[in-house]
């Protein structure tokens, strides 16, 4: 392979990638081949002008070195974006700034967490030194930084001018591996990349994109592909990722986190008319901090979902860097952090377990599991979760456990993180905590969208929103500025005059010098039109990793909570106290020499039945609606329905083989068994399968149930009347053969087919008094048949389950 530089135009911001790329920066720097010189030299930044006092400075880590000229400027961190990186958990992932003045140097300190020593003392926010000098950014066991000046500084003509070297795109035949892998043509250092991501090839046709099975997918203009033709100026997206086709060669169109983000006219509108939004529109510099504050009937949480694309808005547009977010959102989802007010991790799970599991199914399976867990590291670093990494969610205060939210989102590097009433339920302090975690968040290059009901905290926002009853925008503009437009005394009184007059407090701000300068002004600049059809979104990962990942995250949600464990574990034992609480002697069996039949064996068999309805019914019902805000979440980054529904059935599946056979085996220690089996050999394992498969299509109804109900108070009353339901459907309790409309309603019920099974196999029809149901037939057909529909039932009432998890439905109703 021919390996070759990676120039970076100084005015445009790209990387015309025409060989091996060492690292996805967006600075603008020419990085040379390595082993070119005796250390990897780096020019940072576009060239500046000759200086007039102080020439070239080098910036060296220790191995390696930066030449910062005149005019230029280098961001220190342990971002990935950063033009110094550093992987020491004492760096912060924007820490200090380096600006070359001309005379000297700028040092700023952007807010880091343990701080920045020059030369010994501290910095206290920023200041100026004249090299030489020596930076520690994260004090003791931070990472060392010497900044002297270059023993013969550079003039720009002295310097060479960037070059392409080694084939390029321009000729058939050529072509380029994106990906994460060391050995790709383009290395992209991004964990949402596959280690080889995409093909760029160029044919007599013209240049085409192929995807190589990618988790994440591969994007051209917004559209999910697999194979197309990349016309020149079109945007080539590869995880957080950009790049364009410019003559023959891809150049780098990076989202560095600092996107401004607008929204032109939205509007929603409900099918009756009635309107939730109306005209909202804001423009908001990239690294902002907005607070979204109104009354109840503002539509606060309506802009919210229109703003992450979740709910689009039925008119209007959402740019995101000047990109229509509708028409780009698969390729923008991953790019976009949504917090909702309920909190989406298990609260059995401790900190480190909940984002170890969530960065499973956010990341490619490929890749390296301690990359993975480095990641989560630092994001707990970053939020000050470490010392609550093993610590239950569940034990966590309100502020930590938001933080724990906000951390999930954090794990793809959002540029956008958008959070609805974070500090709903939070006391003063911990309103206070949340907003300072939040302008730390923008500080650190993220664009932030916030909704609040608190006028705590907003002083450090650097925008607010009032919307007024009717979702009318009220004001948008500096935190400083809202009463003084109301002309009132308090927020108190701002929202009472959007309630009572919202028409005319629209009307108002639409008439606003506010107005002009904070939404006309720039929204003119960041208005752009792009017809392209809405993509469907894509799959992360393959389902077969997702499952792996669910089932072991259900196993360790299900292993943590004792008091569900203990009564999953005691309930067969109680269903077979009371089998054999049914008088008699005569078990499933046929009676002893010379005594009467009696009823003791439908009895009993009635009992078994019921009870794994009930076994399937109980694990299941409460289950999808109690995680309904976790999979709403989930599902928006690239959860797989098939997969989420298909871990569920395994482990509950399981749970309730084991269930079954201890039913059975406590059962039959205390009762005669039946005499023969009709298929499998053994009556004990006939009767396992049957109560089996029956259970387990319960578990799917109650999983279809569980899907589709509003609340989850409803559940217990809807467990209820499905057991007693069941119990009249069975055909043991009073005879079902026959009686028109109840037969066939009965047919799609699991309890009447698991009867006929258990039936078929203890022989019922022979051994007890007035029993003549053909389906209770002592053949093997007759236990097939049954056993085949009840798999049939189960799959139906999958496939429901299914097709409403499909439709991702809301986690609360507006």
């Amino acid at each position: 392979m021919i390996k070759t530089l990676i120039w970076c135009s100084a005015t445009s911001t790209s990387w015309a990638c025409r060989a091996r790329c060492p690292s996805p920066r967006t600075t603008d720097r020419m990085r040379p081949t390595p082993g070119a010189g005796s250390s990897a030299d780096r020019t940072a930044g576009e060239s500046g002008s000759p200086a007039s006092g102080l020439g070239d400075l080098v910036v060296s880590t220790g191995t390696d070195r930066w030449v910062l000229s005149p005019g230029q400027q280098l961001l220190l961190g342990r971002d990935e974006l950063a033009d110094v990186r550093f992987e020491s958990p004492r760096v912060s992932r924007r820490h200090v700034t380096l600006r070359h003045t001309g005379t000297d140097c700028l040092i700023t300190d952007l807010d880091s967490r343990y701080g920045t020593v020059l030369d010994a003392a501290p910095l206290g926010g920023a200041g100026s030194a004249r090299p030489p000098f020596t930076l520690v950014l994260g004090g003791d066991g931070g990472a060392m930084v010497g900044v002297a000046p270059a023993s013969a500084p550079a003039t720009v003509e002295d310097r060479p001018a960037p070059r392409h070297t080694g084939p390029s795109l321009s000729a058939p035949g050529d072509a380029l591996i994106v990906g994460r892998d060391p050995d790709c043509d383009v290395v992209v250092e991004d964990l949402l990349v596959s280690r080889r991501h995409v093909r760029v090839v160029r044919e007599s046709a013209g240049v085409f994109v192929e995807d190589l099975g990618s988790r994440h997918g591969t994007f051209v203009d917004g559209q999910r592909v697999v194979r197309t033709r990349l016309a020149p100026g079109s945007l080539l997206t590869v995880g957080r990722h950009g790049f364009r086709l410019h003559h023959g060669v891809l150049r780098r169109d990076d989202d560095d986190g600092d996107i401004p983000f607008a929204a032109d006219a939205l509007s929603f509108t409900l099918p009756d008319g009635r309107a939730l939004l109306q005209e909202v529109s804001f423009a908001l510099p990239g690294s902002s901090l907005m607070a979204v504050i109104g009354g109840s009937g503002a539509g606060k949480t309506t802009l919210l979902d229109a703003l992450s694309g979740d709910q689009p808005a039925t008119s209007g547009q959402v740019l995101y860097d000047g990109r229509d977010l509708y028409q780009h959102l698969a390729s923008l989802r991953q790019r976009i952090g949504v917090v909702p007010q309920d909190d989406v991790v298990h609260p059995q799970l401790s900190t480190r377990h909940a984002l170890e599991y969530a960065a499973e199914l956010r990341f490619p399976d490929d890749l390296n599991p301690a990359h993975r867990s480095s990641r989560v590291e630092e994001v707990m670093a970053e939020l000050g979760l470490s010392e609550h990494a093993d610590t239950r969610v569940e034990a966590l205060s309100g502020g930590q456990r938001k933080r724990v939210s906000v951390a999930l989102e954090l794990l793809t590097g959002p540029s956008l993180i958008l959070l609805d009433e974070p500090t709903s339920g939070l006391d003063l302090q911990l309103v206070g905590e949340v907003m300072e975690l939040l302008r730390r968040l923008a500080d650190g290059g993220r664009t932030v969208v916030v909704i609040t009901h608190s006028a705590e905290g907003l002083e450090l926002c650097d925008r607010v929103l009032v919307l007024a009853v009717g979702g009318r925008v009220a004001y948008f503009g500096e935190p400083s500025g809202v009463l003084e437009h109301f002309d009132a005394a308090s927020y108190r009184e701002v929202l009472d005059r959007s309630k009572d007059d919202p028409e005319g407090v629209a009307a108002r701000f639409r008439q606003s010098a506010a107005h002009q300068r904070h939404v006309e002004t720039p929204l003119t600049r960041s208005r752009g039109h792009q017809n392209i059809e809405p993509p469907a979104q894509g799959r992360q990962q393959s389902q077969w990793h997702q499952v792996s990942t669910l089932v072991r995250r259900q196993l360790r949600v299900l292993l943590a909570d004792p008091t569900r464990l203990a009564f999953l574990a005691l309930m067969p034992f109680a269903l077979a106290a009371l089998a054999l609480a049914v008088p008699g002697d005569q078990g499933l069996g046929p009676p002893a020499a010379g005594a009467e039949p009696t009823g003791q064996p439908t009895q009993i068999l009635m009992v078994l039945v019921v009870g794994a309805v009930f076994i399937g019914l109980a694990a299941a019902i409460g289950d999808l609606i109690g995680e309904r805000a976790i999979y709403v979440r989930e599902r928006a980054v690239g959860l797989s329905p098939t997969a989420y529904l298909l871990s569920k059935l395994a482990v509950l599946g399981g749970l309730t083989l084991v269930q079954c056979l201890v039913l059975v085996a406590v059962t039959l220690s205390f009762r005669t068994g039946p005499a023969d089996a009709v298929l499998l050999g053994w009556p004990a394992l006939e009767l396992v399968v049957a109560l089996w498969l029956c259970s387990l299509a319960s578990v799917a109804l109650g999983l279809w149930v569980s899907a589709s109900v509003g609340r989850a108070e409803q559940m217990m009353p809807l467990l209820v009347v499905l057991v007693m339901v069941q119990l009249v459907l069975s055909g043991g309790l009073f005879p079902i053969e026959g009686r028109v409309g109840l037969e066939q309603v009965a047919w799609l019920s699991p309890s009447r087919w698991g009867y006929a099974a258990v039936a078929a196999t203890a022989d019922v029809n022979a051994f007890v008094p007035h029993a003549d149901d053909p389906l209770w037939q002592h053949t093997a057909w007759s236990w097939l048949r049954a056993s085949a529909v009840l798999t049939l039932l189960g799959a139906g009432f999958a496939g429901l389950a299914h097709r409403r998890l499909g439709r991702r439905y809301r986690s609360r109703r507006r």
